[in-house]
């Protein structure tokens, strides 16, 4: 398999670890409750604001979050967060109605395709919106500002290089405008960044692929179990599927 080098990173901490109390708040660790609704929004947050938030994902992990409503329980966590992050479209404006002064919607920061809230698919958008979530978060911690910097600017130089390899695995598809089909009808950002055509699945003429991550990541500590790894899986299975298994060529996350 073509494997793409990778660049050392800082690991966001997804919550609290045993013991470390006082430590902990000396440190700023776990300083501010982030409330993300879709998975794929929680990890970018994650990167964004590394050891000083805890994110939690209300839809959960193989919902339909077209579908996915919140209950009390869901909607007292969006009341209660110092900062709600939402994709900005419809399909999960219910977060707007409970979060309180910090609360995020993307779509319209990160030059949207219509209403279409799937914008994660594109790396570069994915550089906005991370932008956006530092901002916002240094709004709500102005203590932690300048973490908030150093933690994003690490994770936007690895969209970057997602962006330079991913641009790098398209260029081996004999005909990238051929029709993919896949389970869902998400794709338009990734489309519209790098030439390809994948559909939905009533996609007339196109060829049948695997699975692609769409609305949500893979379990964590999976390949697909982060942003990056989730897109750099989806790279793979795109050059797989149009190459006839002809070749591959995966990202490293």
């Amino acid at each position: 398999m073509r494997r793409l080098a990778a660049i050392s990173c800082i690991v966001a901490v997804a919550g609290p670890a045993a013991g470390c109390g006082s430590d902990r708040a000396t440190r700023g660790e776990g300083t501010i409750k982030v409330v993300a609704t879709v998975t794929p929004l929680a990890d970018i947050a994650h990167n964004a604001g590394g050891a000083r938030v805890i994110v939690r994902a209300l839809v959960p992990r193989g919902a339909d979050p077209h579908e996915w409503r919140p209950g009390p329980a869901e909607r007292a966590e969006l009341r209660d967060a110092d900062v709600v992050l939402w994709t900005g479209g419809a399909m999960d404006r219910w977060a707007a109605e409970e979060g309180g002064e910090h609360t995020l919607g993307l779509l319209p920061k990160v030059d949207p395709l219509g209403d279409d809230p799937h914008w994660w698919q594109d790396p570069v958008r994915v550089e906005r919106a991370s932008k956006e979530i530092r901002n916002e978060l240094a709004r709500a911690d102005v203590n932690g500002a300048g973490y908030y910097e150093a933690a994003t600017a690490d994770f936007l130089a690895r969209l970057r290089k997602l962006h330079r390899d991913t641009r790098i695995c398209m260029s081996l598809l004999p005909n990238r405008r051929e029709p993919l089909a896949t389970q869902h009808a998400g794709f338009a950002y990734l489309n519209d960044r790098y030439g390809t055509e994948v559909v939905g699945p009533r996609g007339r003429g196109a060829r049948v692929g695997r699975r692609l991550w769409a609305d949500a990541l893979g379990e964590p500590g999976t390949p697909a179990g982060s942003y990056l790894g989730a897109m750099a899986a989806n790279t793979d299975t795109i050059v797989r599927a149009l190459t006839h298994g002809g070749d591959n060529c995966r990202p490293e996350p």
